[in-house]
């Protein structure tokens, strides 16, 4: 006959289950916060770099004696712009967009990035004006 087993070793099907189903919400909670600030820190990395760049424009338009209402304004700049900074300023997959921009008296150059945080939060946008002259755009307040 068969024996019962009295002294059982191991985890039933249950319990193992459980464990699991912990495991598996620790592991999407420290996920989402990695990313969380996996994207905080591009977007601060971005924001430098975008001042950078307006630092760069700042500096050309000051040692160029550039003036930004000549019908060629942003033709001459954005071709060192590229040769300086490459990816991050040319083509569709640009991460910072560099742009006259003609609707603000005197004319600026804008250097924006979209950052990757919601609402707006990563977001960074200088101005360059024709003196040579940075200034950070404050973020528009959500409510």
């Amino acid at each position: 006959m068969l024996k019962l087993r009295k002294n059982k070793k191991g985890f039933t099907l249950v319990e193992l289950i459980v464990v699991i189903a912990i495991m598996a919400v620790l592991a999407g909670t420290v996920a989402g916060v990695t990313v969380s600030q996996l994207n905080k820190q591009t977007d601060k990395t971005m924001d430098s770099e975008a001042k950078g760049i307006a630092d760069f424009i700042s500096t050309w338009i000051i040692e160029k004696e550039f003036d930004l209402s000549k019908a060629n304004a942003i033709t001459d700049l954005t071709t060192d712009l590229e040769t300086q900074y490459g990816d991050k300023v040319k083509g569709t997959n640009a991460k910072i967009k560099v742009s006259l921009d003609t609707t603000a008296s005197p004319k600026v150059i804008k250097v924006e990035y979209k950052g990757k945080q919601s609402g707006g939060k990563g977001d960074a946008t200088y101005t360059v004006n024709e003196e040579g002259i940075v200034k950070k755009v404050p973020a528009a307040k959500k409510e």
